[in-house]
């Protein structure tokens, strides 16, 4: 458990960091540091799911992400609209993906489902890509951060007060899911009175909006993976399984961050 921990909150600590590094150091910086964190999920999630046609999943992941960030760039000062159309490539690709898998195809549903999923999530995360380029890097900063924090806050939380336990068979404690996005919303204040050019109010709000949603899409990993080993299935990825909360939290927070920024 405390290695899983440690894993999963160093993975926010850095993603965070970098991330909210490189919103400062340009667009083009932060495409870049999106897609390496794009390409971290696509590889976490192949090596955690283990769709059938891992292969063709990747393939489609890495795409999505090349294309999703180059549409940002080019498109993100109108808004995160051209994203659709990346979206609807990716359905176009995934369906295209298990027919090419032959006479070899099982488990279709499945494996179509966690190949989209995946593209989903890949996409959402050049969500702040689009926002970077319409907006100053203090929101997007913002964003970032406050879900790195929350994640960080509740991983460290559990380890000091694991129980009340949201399930008796995923290690993580109630108090730190509240603690997380409560120090989420605090910190983005402090962020403010610091110096981040936003107004105060609403920027507690994203914070909070946004620490609630990686603390709550971190647990949700935790759960999915609990339920396929109480399902009977073996624990898969080694690292990996605990890296990819954190990472699928990013990719929940980044939409949700951009339509909250968007009030701003």
């Amino acid at each position: 458990m405390t290695s899983a921990a440690t894993v999963a909150g160093v993975t926010a600590l850095v993603g965070g960091a970098v991330l909210g590094g490189a919103a400062f150091a340009g667009p083009l910086p932060y495409a870049i540091a999106i897609l390496l964190a794009q390409l971290a999920l696509v590889g976490a999630w192949c090596l955690v799911t283990r769709p059938p046609g891992t292969r063709g999943t990747a393939v489609v992941g890495v795409l999505t992400a090349i294309a999703a960030d180059a549409v940002a760039l080019a498109t993100g000062e109108r808004g995160a609209g051209g994203l659709v159309a990346v979206l609807a490539c990716a359905f176009g690709a995934t369906t295209f993906t298990q027919l090419a898998r032959g006479v070899k195809r099982r488990n279709v549903t499945e494996a179509f489902g966690s190949t989209l999923t995946m593209a989903v999530a890949v996409i959402a995360l050049a969500a702040t890509v689009a926002l970077r380029q319409a907006e100053n890097p203090d929101l997007v900063a913002l964003i970032v951060a406050a879900a790195a924090v929350a994640m960080v806050i509740a991983r460290l939380a559990d380890l000091v007060l694991p129980r009340p336990a949201a399930h008796r068979d995923v290690p993580r404690g109630v108090v730190g899911l509240a603690l997380g996005s409560a120090v989420a919303a605090g910190a983005s204040a402090l962020a403010v009175q610091l110096g981040l050019n936003l107004a105060l109010g609403p920027a507690t709000l994203v914070g909070w909006l946004v620490g609630t949603a990686a603390v709550l899409a971190d647990l949700g990993v935790d759960f999915a993976r609990a339920g396929r080993i109480a399902a009977g299935g073996r624990p898969t990825g080694g690292l990996a399984g605990p890296a990819l909360g954190p990472l699928v939290a990013l990719a929940v927070a980044a939409p949700i961050g951009y339509l909250a920024g968007l009030t701003l």
